[in-house]
């Protein structure tokens, strides 16, 4: 069997997996999709968060609810892409191997890169918008 690996569960990955396993059918193909969390977050309503519209827990659902039933899911953090022996290391101690490899593994931003943007309002009045807690407050 051959297997097609996506890295990242967010939007990108899940959609990814979301629209390979019906068109993919069962047999041939194996999807794994690897990410780190559980938990699903709705990214975009994270911009209704700060304002009361939203509150976190209107963002964050189990994962596997977005998931087709034949996608199999491994939570584990990722370490290493070794495209040439086609493997990827996870930090649970599993080495995967592929034949497509797809990743989605989004952005991480670094706040603290931009001078007065860590400061006393961070959390308050200054928020990021892609991730659920704003970084360095502990919310």
């Amino acid at each position: 069997m051959r297997r097609i690996l996506i890295l990242g569960g967010g939007t990108a990955g899940t959609i990814m997996a979301n629209k390979l396993a019906p068109a993919l059918g069962a047999g041939e193909w194996e999807i794994v999709l690897v990410d780190s969390s559980e938990r699903h977050y709705y990214q975009p309503g994270f911009l209704l968060i700060p304002f009361g519209i939203y509150r976190l827990q209107d963002c964050v659902r189990p994962r596997r609810r977005y998931l087709p039933s034949q996608v199999k899911l491994i939570v584990s953090p990722i370490l290493h892409i070794d495209p040439e022996k086609k493997t990827v290391a996870l930090g649970n101690g599993e080495a995967l191997a592929y034949d497509v490899l797809i990743v989605a593994t989004g952005a991480d931003i670094h706040p603290e890169q931009t001078e007065g943007l860590l400061d006393e309002e961070w959390g308050r009045s200054k928020f990021d918008f892609y991730t659920p807690h704003p970084i360095g407050r502990g919310h």
